[in-house]
């Protein structure tokens, strides 16, 4: 998970990234398993994770968990095949994986900590990277300096 791949799925529809992330709306994931389209959810808060599958206008949910883990294994299955749906977490990573039988049918993996490059022109995003690398040690530093503070204080 240390690089952003997308995966040639079985269909050969290649898309950029397949997966949203947002802090009030969760992470979303779409894979293709044939003429199906597998979507999984989770929440940001809650752990709360739901696997749906969608084919001819029709959905249905195939998979409810709560995880705080980094990993978690949704088992299901469709037409007679197995399927595994693996949804891993990791510090600004989401990897998705999905086997029919045993087999790598699609995957999709996103990258939020690498260094921002524009596509067009190729060159880094400095506003982009800037505030990736500045918000997280405004918060440290906030955190921190409350921390001392209320030390200071009880110490008096």
């Amino acid at each position: 998970m240390n690089s952003m791949q997308t995966f040639q799925p079985e269909n050969d529809k290649v898309t950029n990234s397949r997966i949203r992330c947002s802090v009030a709306g969760g992470t979303e994931c779409q894979l293709q398993a044939g003429n199906y389209r597998i979507v999984i959810w989770a929440s940001n808060w809650t752990g709360r994770e739901i696997v749906r599958v969608e084919r001819d206008g029709i959905e249905r949910v195939v998979s409810i968990k709560r995880s705080f883990g980094f990993k978690t294994p949704h088992a299901f299955e469709l037409d007679g095949h197995r399927f595994l749906l693996e949804f891993r977490v990791g510090f600004g990573q989401v990897a998705v994986t999905l086997h029919r039988d045993g087999e790598l049918i699609d995957a999709e993996q996103l990258d939020l900590n690498r260094i921002p490059v524009d596509p067009e022109t190729g060159r880094i995003d400095w506003l982009r990277a800037g505030i990736q690398l500045g918000l997280p040690l405004l918060a440290g530093l906030a955190f921190g300096g409350s921390l001392g503070y209320v030390a200071a204080e009880l110490l008096k």
